[in-house]
């Protein structure tokens, strides 16, 4: 059989139609946990890349620049550059996350601190210096929000409409969405919070919307994915198709949205004036979305088919064991790999694990105390 071999965090890994996930963990938090591909991107504005873009294990998009995160934590950007907002920081590394604002960009890195570069008409790129143990951002059009490891957030930059006003006693947030004067907050509960400016509603979240398991947001409308797959929109939002159902992923543009169907498919729906729903023909393997102002990107080509992959059940039991589960072949056998930092040569491979046709939860026991970064190899 032929030996393919991977790039993942610039380093060769040897696989079998191998099953590659990066996943960070620091002070018991998953930070990241991500398929690499290749960026494909349609419509107007700034959606066209000048070279095909591969090696990708998160992409981010604003108003006309776009940001790729790549798999050895280095960061490209691409599109309108008046503000700097494309100019990555010479030397920047280790990057697990990244967020596009209107005219301005932010990284976080795996040490839980945030770095900015751009537009700074709002301070939005001078970070705070209690914005650390951070492992999740977000940017909207001149502010930032920060989820922290203890599930509360941090907010900085323009404040106009009170879209940096965290909540008081906000607390238990998985996720942060920072959109043009506004801010989202998504529970461990599955209901959400808004606040900021609402002059379409956009803060005005739908009474009893629960189960919420992702959001997406744009200048005056909102999107929430529940973990049924359905989609519910508010604000002044395009309305999604009538009877969208099974899907995993969402992304909101200007006026039009974005829906990861569990088959691998997309729906699209809104404004079509430069192209931005016309999918291009032959695209599959997506495992994420991005929405700009009138165009649209999405990762593809990564190690499984969206079909087969589960990113949401990295968890620690009662006696502090990590474990991931994965999907399995019967006649291959997992391997759980680590190492404590992205610039470490090799990785520490722990026993295998045979494949049953079904999932299998592979498993750290010595992960409590120690920032790990996570791969899992299938051969």
């Amino acid at each position: 059989m032929k030996k393919n071999a991977v790039a993942l965090a610039g380093v060769p890994v040897r696989s079998i139609a191998s099953l590659v996930l990066v996943l960070l963990l620091l002070s018991s938090a998953p930070r990241c946990l991500a398929l690499t591909g290749s960026v494909h991107a349609w419509g107007g504005g700034q959606a066209g890349l000048s070279v095909t873009l591969t090696n990708v294990s998160a992409i981010s998009t604003a108003l006309d620049h776009s940001l790729a995160l790549r798999a050895n934590g280095s960061v490209t950007a691409w599109g309108y550059n008046f503000d700097g907002q494309s100019d990555v920081p010479a030397g920047l590394n280790q990057v697990v996350a990244i967020a596009a604002g209107a005219f301005f960009s932010v990284a976080l890195k795996s040490d839980g601190t945030v770095v900015a570069w751009g537009d700074n008409q709002y301070n939005q790129v001078q970070v705070p210096a209690n914005a650390t143990n951070v492992t999740a951002i977000s940017a909207g059009r001149g502010h930032v929000l920060a989820l922290k490891a203890d599930g509360s957030v941090e907010a900085w930059g323009s404040d106009s409409y009170g879209q940096c006003d965290v909540p008081s006693g906000l607390s238990n947030v998985k996720k942060v969405v920072a959109s043009w004067n506004y801010s989202m907050a998504l529970l461990s509960d599955g209901t959400v919070q808004a606040w900021g400016v609402d002059d379409a509603g956009q803060i005005d979240v739908p009474a009893g919307l629960s189960n919420v398991s992702a959001v997406a947001a744009n200048m005056e409308y909102c999107l929430a994915l529940k973990s049924d797959g359905t989609v519910v929109a508010w604000g002044a939002a395009p309305r999604p198709p009538s009877g969208l159902t099974g899907v995993k992923a969402i992304a909101a543009g200007e006026n039009h949205c974005l829906a990861l169907r569990s088959d691998g498919t997309l729906a699209v729906w809104g404004a079509d004036n430069s192209g931005q729903i016309n999918v291009p023909a032959g695209l599959v393997g997506i495992t994420s979305l991005g929405a700009g102002w009138n165009y649209s990107l999405a990762l593809a080509g990564g190690a499984l088919s969206p079909t087969e992959l589960n990113l949401s059940n990295a968890s620690w039991d009662a006696d502090g064991v990590f474990g991931v589960l994965v999907p399995s072949q019967a006649g291959k056998s997992y391997v759980l790999q680590y190492k404590q930092s992205m610039s470490d040569p090799s990785w520490t491979a722990l026993p295998p694990v045979s494949g049953t046709g079904q999932s299998l939860r592979l498993t750290d026991p010595g992960a409590k105390s120690s920032n790990r970064f996570y791969r899992v190899e299938g051969f």
